[in-house]
C-alpha cells in the first residue's frame, strides 16, 4: 500500500473489502479512508452537477480513499470504482466512513466522566 500523508494520521480506518477491486490482474481488497472534509461533498457536487446521487457518493468515497490495495493514487478513479467496485464492497466502504465517524466522535479517554468541567458554563435560564 502507497505511504498515506502524515496529515491524517489518527484520522483514517483500515478494513477489507469482500471481493475487491480488479486492477492490473489482482484484486485489491485492503482499503484505507480518511475523515469526510466539507469540501468532499462540495467537490463531488461541482464534479457531477447532474449525477445521480449514487455518483455523488461514490466520488465523495474516492476521494476519501487514501489507498486500496497496490492502486497508484492516480489510477484510482471514480471511473474504476463504478466498473469494479461491487455494491457489497461499496457498503463496506460506507460501514467503515460510519465506524470513523462514530471513532473519532467518541469522547477523550482524557476527560473521565464525573470530572468537573473545565468550560465556564453560562447560565441563561430565567427563574
Amino acid at each position: 500500500m502507497s505511504k498515506i500523508d502524515p496529515r491524517w494520521d489518527g484520522l483514517t480506518i483500515t478494513r477489507e473489502l469482500g471481493i475487491g477491486v480488479y486492477y492490473a490482474g489482482l484484486r485489491h481488497k485492503t482499503f484505507t479512508l480518511r475523515v469526510a472534509m466539507s469540501g468532499d461533498l462540495i467537490a463531488a457536487q461541482q464534479e457531477h452537477p447532474t449525477g445521480p446521487l449514487q455518483l455523488v457518493t461514490l466520488e465523495v468515497y474516492r476521494q476519501q480513499l487514501v489507498a486500496l490495495g497496490e492502486i497508484p493514487a492516480e489510477a484510482l478513479t471514480t471511473e474504476l470504482l463504478r466498473q469494479e467496485l461491487a455494491e457489497s464492497d461499496l457498503a463496506l466502504i460506507a460501514d467503515a466512513d460510519a465506524d470513523l465517524e462514530k471513532k473519532l466522535s467518541t469522547p477523550s479517554a482524557a476527560s473521565t466522566t464525573g470530572e468537573a468541567s473545565s468550560t465556564p458554563s453560562f447560565d441563561t435560564a430565567t427563574g
